[in-house]
């Protein structure tokens, strides 16, 4: 009995240890906002491999990192050359960084990063800090866009376009922007454009049901005028240029699709669709029937967890720029890189988008994001707890059976 008990400990441990650190480290249980003890240990782990990417021989670190800023900047990734410009401290050499910090010192305005980033600037070539404000310019001008832009939910070659037609009474007003849409990056185009992709969509035309899924509820999302709709309009913003640029992996947009038909199910739009499209009516009909179409069909629990996941796009983005967001999602494969992302994020700002661009999908591994004890988890270590202390029972129970089955019988005196 005690043999096949101690065989089943010996099958059963191994599980639940499996379990438990499954569990513990594979993002599932996290939670969504990130700790400071996680932060700090995050940004602990970034130093160090900034550190580690730079030459040993300290005359090739500046070389290194001139090299690098200068070809973040011939990209146009002005967020990475400035990760780089912060990545000065841990990749140059003790003489360089001790100047560095003086001069970082010496500065009397700007945070700590806008200090550093400034004195490491000058310490590279006039050329090299000249192209930096070349391209910081266009990209604060790019991070705050609030005309829609040109939409192209459809896969198939764009065709010419026509001439505006002549102001009507039928013709849909000019949709201006809310003041939600006031200052933030927001590119998911008008209701009008929705509306003839969604008839497209409904007569089986090449159309990315992703992106106009994506359309469809961040402009479902404009007509409410709080914190939470402008966050869920940046947040889809990334995920469409993200989409449209290629940048996503093949998991992570099987994960948002998921999401997404949580969120506005098929069974629920293409009824409501069909319904906006069958009589006829004027353009301003029309597209008021397709608003309020997608509006009704949303379904609010899977709205509610597609905005868990929007949270920390949106995140991302405040914490670097939208187009540093979309490099940063680029690695993501589910919910869990998700987090792990924002957790560099938001130990790195910037230095983020340069941990990204140097390790690629390695720079996941640097997020130490601590485990959160869930009620599941505490009562798998409990009963790995048990079962340890079974075995050793076990273990002791037989030893001792087995000193004293050897112990030789004392024989009486004759």
């Amino acid at each position: 009995m005690q043999a096949v008990m101690f065989n089943s400990l010996l099958i059963l441990m191994p599980v639940i240890a499996a379990q438990i650190l499954g569990a513990a480290f594979s993002g599932a249980t996290f939670s969504d906002a990130p700790t400071v003890e996680a932060i700090d240990q995050t940004r602990r782990n970034m130093d160090e491999s900034f550190a580690a990417m730079a030459p040993r021989n300290a005359d090739d670190k500046y070389k290194f990192w001139h090299d690098i800023v200068s070809r973040e900047l011939t990209a146009r990734d002005v967020t990475a050359a400035r990760g780089f410009l912060l990545t000065a401290p841990q990749m140059l050499s003790r003489e360089e960084v001790k100047e560095l910090m003086a001069a970082a010192d010496a500065e009397v305005t700007g945070t700590e990063d806008e200090r550093i980033a400034l004195a490491a600037l000058r310490k590279l070539p006039v050329e090299v800090s000249q192209r930096f404000a070349e391209a910081s310019g266009a990209a604060r001008n790019m991070s705050t866009l609030t005309e829609p832009v040109s939409d192209t939910i459809t896969e198939t070659p764009a065709e010419e376009p026509e001439p505006a037609p002549a102001a009507t009474e039928d013709a849909p007003p000019e949709e201006a922007p809310s003041p939600v849409a006031e200052a933030r990056f927001a590119m998911l185009g008008t209701h009008a454009d929705l509306a003839n992709h969604s008839e497209r969509w409904l007569q089986g035309d090449r159309v990315d049901e992703l992106v106009l899924k994506i359309t469809g509820i961040g402009l479902a999302e404009s007509s409410a005028q709080d914190a939470t709709a402008e966050a869920n309009i940046r947040a889809l913003s990334i995920l469409k240029s993200a989409r449209r640029s290629r940048r996503m992996t093949p998991e992570f947009t099987d994960y948002i699709t998921d999401r997404l038909d949580a969120a506005l199910p098929d069974s629920a739009l293409k009824p409501a669709l069909e319904e906006a499209f069958t009589d006829l009516a004027t353009t301003k009909v029309r597209v008021e029937r397709v608003r309020a179409a997608y509006a009704g069909a949303i379904n609010p629990k899977g709205l509610a967890r597609l905005e868990s996941d929007l949270a920390q796009i949106n995140r991302i983005g405040t914490l670097t720029d939208p187009a540093a967001a979309v490099t940063l999602i680029e690695q993501v494969r589910d919910g869990a890189d998700l987090r792990r992302v924002r957790l560099i994020a938001e130990a790195g700002g910037d230095r983020s988008v340069a941990l990204v661009k140097q390790m690629g999908p390695s720079a996941m591994r640097i997020a130490d994001t601590g485990v959160r004890w869930t009620r599941e988890l505490v009562l798998q270590f409990m009963g790995l707890t048990a079962a340890g202390l079974v075995l050793f029972w076990v273990t002791l129970s037989t030893l001792r059976r087995t000193l004293l089955r050897r112990r030789p019988r004392l024989e009486a005196p004759q």
